[in-house]
């Protein structure tokens, strides 16, 4: 039983290590605000190295048998190519906002989670579970220990031939708040919805947040 489950535990830790090296990847990109940051990275990384253990390890118990010939790690390698299909369908791309990037790599966890389970290696299995369970519910969370920039969206209406935008970018300007991207939308012939996608500074609290609002009126919401 020990021997079982140092041998284990040794798997698990190779998806733990995994995992690690993907976060440092996800939050150099997510540092430089890419689509595809620390969570999804993360869970590839588990994912890959979760999948890789369980072909190498996880059929020991059927090719054993010498009356029996088979390429039982077949089976898996059909399952990842299949469900890949399935995750890249969950990717959704809409104009300029693509969707759904860790849902897919969630699902291939999953997927590598289950093949585990299947294969009998049951603490890779159960492991692997929580720590994916983690990720996903530590990084919701967006604690700012894990990210050098603090991304949101500021929604503007304001009326054609108003100054109030560049009023605003010159505010924005004067509390360290970087403008990335802007969007507009004309709304009822003469209105205009301004959709700003900008870098909070790391000190941006919720009272500054009502303090912008207050001197820009024409801002409708917030989200950082």
């Amino acid at each position: 039983m020990k021997e079982f489950l140092l041998e284990q535990g040794d798997y698990l830790l190779r998806v733990l290590v995994a995992g690690i090296c993907g976060l440092i990847i996800g939050y150099e990109r997510e540092s430089r605000m890419k689509l595809a940051g620390v969570r999804t990275h993360t869970i590839i990384a588990m994912a890959a190295a979760l999948m890789v253990v369980i072909s190498k390890y996880g059929f020991f118990d059927v090719i054993q048998y010498d009356s029996v010939s088979v390429d039982a790690s077949r089976i898996a390698a059909g399952v990842v190519t299949g469900i890949s299909f399935l995750g890249a369908g969950i990717i959704l791309n809409r104009k300029s906002n693509i969707s759904g990037i860790t849902t897919s790599a969630g699902v291939w966890a999953t997927l590598g989670i289950g093949m585990s389970i299947g294969a009998g290696m049951w603490v890779l299995g159960i492991g692997s579970t929580v720590m994916l369970l983690v990720i996903q519910c530590l990084f919701h969370r967006n604690l700012r220990i894990f990210y050098a920039n603090n991304t949101g969206k500021i929604i503007l209406h304001t009326q054609k031939g108003e100054d109030v935008q560049q009023k605003l970018a010159d505010g924005l300007a004067a509390r360290s708040i970087q403008t990335v991207s802007a969007q507009l939308k004309v709304e009822n012939g003469d209105g205009i919805q301004v959709c700003l996608t900008v870098v909070f500074p790391k000190e941006f609290t919720t009272q500054d947040t009502l303090a912008l609002m207050e001197d820009y009126p024409a801002i409708s919401a917030i989200d950082f």
